[in-house]
């Protein structure tokens, strides 16, 4: 990521320069990258890895976004700086106590559950079909029971060719 960004001849370094770029949260996103986690057949693989094979122009600014999923992020400019912030679990930024909750009560919001998906068909390379796109089924079985509904979005998993880390990318995309 850092490479396409600042890279002179196949990247965007003719336009932007090292100091424009947030660094510290590039390696803080490297480090939750490289974690070992479950690779779904009793050993370890990095939480994120991407395999990317870059063959007609694109836009840059697609690129970047579409590279950023690739490691569940969002690309900011702040502070002056190119910032990626990537989905992760993190300590609680705000702790709710008596003193500033009224009367007791919360109040609740979320999307309404017609327009909440209970399967994800995510796209991704194969391996063992020479990286051939194919599609994977993640499912909420426990939603689709209770409404008696499917609702059905499909998500392309880009540059990952792990079915493990595609089914992670279709469990997170179900729960967000």
């Amino acid at each position: 990521f850092y490479d396409i960004l600042t890279n002179k001849r196949v990247g965007l370094g003719a336009f932007v320069d090292a100091e424009d770029i947030d660094i510290y949260s590039l390696y803080r996103i490297s480090r939750y990258c490289d974690e070992l986690v479950d690779d779904g057949s009793g050993g370890l693989e990095p939480r994120f890895t991407s395999n990317i094979y870059l063959t007609k122009t694109v836009a840059c600014y697609k690129l970047l976004k579409d590279f950023a999923t690739s490691f569940r992020a969002m690309l900011y400019w702040h502070n002056g700086k190119l910032t990626p912030v990537v989905d992760q679990e993190k300590d609680p930024v705000y702790n709710f106590t008596q003193g500033n909750v009224i009367d007791g009560v919360f109040s609740y919001e979320s999307s309404g559950s017609k327009t909440r998906a209970n399967q994800i068909v995510v796209s991704w390379n194969n391996p063992r079909n020479s990286y051939k796109v194919e599609g994977l089924l993640v499912e909420d079985k426990e939603n689709v029971i209770e409404t008696g509904k499917i609702i059905m979005e499909s998500s392309v998993a880009f540059g990952c060719t792990s079915q493990k880390q595609a089914e992670r990318y279709g469990r997170w995309k179900l729960w967000t």
